[in-house]
């Protein structure tokens, strides 16, 4: 069983209630590889590990099934000699991802006091290689933007190519600027949010210079760290520690360690006391959330910006771009900075790539933000600064970001840049006019009216568009969808196999979407791992020969691609998805490959201990991963409210779908797909287990399957 594992995981305190029911069924804990046993001695240090990860992938090995690494015994000597004492085992290979890569001793010693510093604050790191050569130092753990950066070398590199295309048309309409101290730097960018510096790095490799602010301490050392790692950009990456605001306040910045990298401020005006912070933090641990909180300081940005310039007076007055990504603070930071966008600071500032949450700081919704912008001279236009959103189109583009939670926009200065007239269709040749004497002149014919050209749709790097043959013959579960209130695309994968996934705010799918993949090195790892195991066992019988060779158990499915890539290898799969929404996805993505869908079978379910009556939580910033809340009886519509204000007061979470559910054991799940498939052996090839925090839960509903007995 390959299992992903939370340290705070539901129906325990902790994992190592997990690791003990496990092993009370004859199963070895293993590293990610399959390989390497941990012993019930090692039970603390892995907790203490997950402690401080928050998450981490593990596998379970039936005793006996696959051997651990060999051990070469020592020669025979015939004459007696003296026993030498115990030689240390030595420590599992270090299981490198993807887009890794080691330091080099000569990089340990040039940057000792970034690392010092990392070390200070005990942030487990790791190296990044991205595709284009750069190296990012990411979190080692629980980061959704580190984990993808380690797997796929990339984060958001179609939403970057597409903000400095629009940067570069800026260029050819607005003056460069002027400086202090000539000769003047050719362009600047302003990255406020700077995060883990995908954007910072991208703008260097591409000549600009950069104003990069961030404020979270722990990504403001591996920020360090990778400027260190990366000489010849370094010269180019000016770095600022700090938050903005709309003034100086004090702020607690939430870090919750399921999501490292990524913090959200709660501000007021008096300073945070110890009793405050001890008391909030309270409150998110009630709820199995591990926060860390920290105090600090915002600043306004026209305050950044003044002092950037005092420090390099060869820096222009007129920046050529901006991204803002500070997880709904961007209307309090604009209004920290009239001067930059009036453009009677120290700097102008022509075109800004932002991103918009729905319920944002310092306003109800984002129509203050846009109402700030427009009042500041700024057009409000679709992410490819192209297209201008009229203040009409309002309501609609709400509309579309509550649906979403989160959206990218682009605010261009009015002039900076011409929107495309739509073009309109050629002149009608009329006839020369006839000047009868008797006979009235004929009314003119009416002069066509030009028909606006609609915005080009703009595919991601690895969407295709759905044929109307899939469309005929898919037209039950795009109806699905569609009664689901889904917006969908369709993702072509490196492997062939096209997938429906969400189009909005879900990060695997954005993910599928610019990268074409998900999770492919654990699935790769767990599938060499299942085929090892297969070498020491039987095939096992069915009820009804021949039997199937090989059958593969998804339980939370998501998206379907370790299920797709199961049917790919030739599998068959019993695929166990509850989320209505994931769920109708993967009906489409059955339909659209023909050629697997024998071998794909889906189950509507949700798994746990036993039959609980529990409420979906979906937070629509991240629309394709859900939760549970389980409780002995059927919730009331009094009791979802107050769980929702619950849920918006005490965790900050404004936009979240609830939906109530009844969960079923995994052992009676099974039952069901073997008696549906009797050609199904009672020995599975392998198993996957995914469900957000609940797999303890999950196991617990299914001591048959554990033990092996019935099935």
């Amino acid at each position: 069983i390959f299992s992903e594992v939370w340290y705070h995981i539901r129906g325990g305190p902790q994992p190592d209630a997990y690791f003990q029911l496990m092993r009370a069924h004859g199963y070895d804990l293993r590293d990610p590889t399959c390989q390497h046993a941990w012993p019930a001695t090692q039970d603390a240090a892995v907790v203490a590990r997950l402690g401080r990860t928050r998450m981490e992938n593990l596998c379970f090995v039936k005793l006996g099934v696959a051997a651990t690494t060999p051990l070469v015994p020592a020669p025979v000597v015939p004459v007696p000699v003296p026993i030498p004492p115990p030689v240390p085992v030595p420590t599992p290979r270090i299981h490198l991802q993807r887009h890794e890569r080691l330091l080099t001793d000569e990089e340990r010693q040039t940057c000792s006091a970034e690392i010092a510093a990392l070390d200070e604050l005990k942030i487990t790191y790791a190296i990044a290689k991205m595709t284009t050569g750069v190296s990012l130092a990411v979190i080692r753990g629980s980061d959704i933007v580190s984990g993808v950066l380690l797997t796929s070398g990339l984060w958001e590199n179609a939403e970057m190519i597409q903000a400095f295309q629009a940067y570069n048309r800026i260029m050819q309409h607005n003056p460069n600027g002027t400086c202090a101290q000539p000769p003047c730097v050719d362009k600047v960018f302003l990255d406020v949010g700077a995060n883990l510096g995908t954007w910072t790095v991208y703008a260097a490799l591409h000549g600009y210079h950069t104003v990069s602010v961030e404020g979270s301490p722990p990504n403001f050392a591996l920020l360090q760290l990778s400027k260190c790692l990366n000489p010849d950009l370094a010269p180019r990456i000016n770095f600022v520690d700090s938050f903005v605001n709309e003034g100086s306040e004090h702020c607690l910045v939430v870090c919750d360690l399921a999501n490292q990298g990524d913090v959200t401020l709660n501000c007021k005006a008096e300073e945070w006391t110890e009793p405050a912070m001890t008391a909030y933090k309270a409150e998110f641990t009630k709820h199995n959330r591990n926060v860390r909180l920290t105090r600090t300081m915002t600043r306004q940005l026209d305050t950044i910006i003044a002092q950037v310039l005092e420090e390099h007076p060869n820096f222009p007055n007129v920046f050529h771009g901006m991204k803002i990504d500070i997880e709904g603070s961007e209307l309090m930071a604009m209004r920290g900075a009239p001067k930059l966008l009036a453009g009677q600071g120290a700097a102008e500032l022509p075109i800004i790539f932002s991103e918009v949450w729905y319920h944002i700081r310092g306003g109800p919704q984002p129509d203050a933000y846009f109402q700030l912008m427009r009042a500041a001279g700024y057009e409000l236009r679709d992410p490819s600064c192209l297209w201008v959103w009229f203040a009409e189109q309002d309501a609609a583009t709400l509309a579309r970001i509550m649906k979403n939670g989160i959206e990218n926009v682009c605010f261009v200065k009015k002039g900076s840049i011409p929107a495309p007239v739509p073009q309109p269709p050629p002149e009608v040749a009329l006839p020369p006019p006839v000047v009868p004497a008797p006979v009235p002149v004929p009314e003119p014919a009416p002069v066509p009216v030009p028909v606006p050209v609609p915005a080009p749709v703009v595919l991601a790097k690895h969407e295709r568009h759905i044929t109307d043959a899939e469309r005929q013959t898919c037209s039950a579960e795009i109806a699905a969808l569609v009664g689901l209130n889904i917006e969908y695309a369709i993702v072509k994968t490196p492997l062939g196999i096209s997938l429906a996934v969400m189009r909005g705010n879900d990060i695997v799918s954005k993910a599928l979407l610019e990268y074409g993949q998900w999770e492919h090195p654990d699935t790769v790892q767990a599938f060499e791992a299942y085929n090892r195991a297969v070498e020491h066992r039987e095939k096992g019988t069915c009820a009804q020969p021949p039997c199937v060779d090989k059958v593969f158990l998804d339980i939370g499915t998501n998206l379907g691609t370790w299920s797709f890539y199961a049917a790919l290898q030739g599998m068959h799969t019993v695929s166990v998805e509850g989320s209505p929404p994931n769920f109708a996805l993967l009906q489409l993505s059955k339909c659209l490959n023909p050629l697997l869908a024998p071998r794909i079978n889906l189950i509507h379910a949700f798994v746990s201990e036993g039959s609980e009556h529990c409420l979906i939580m979906c937070d629509l910033s991240n629309q394709g991963d859900i939760m549970l809340n389980c409780q002995d009886h059927e919730w009331t519509e009094p009791e979802m409210v107050v769980h929702r204000e619950m849920l918006r007061v005490k965790e900050g979470r404004r936009n979240v779908l609830l939906k109530p559910t009844v969960t079923r054991r995994l052992d009676d799940v099974i039952a069901e797909a073997l008696a549906a498939h009797p050609n199904f052996p009672n020995v599975f090839r392998g198993m996957k287990i995914d469900i957000e925090g609940s797999e303890l839960m999950a196991m617990r509903g299914a001591p048959k399957l554990l033990a092996g007995q019935e099935f």
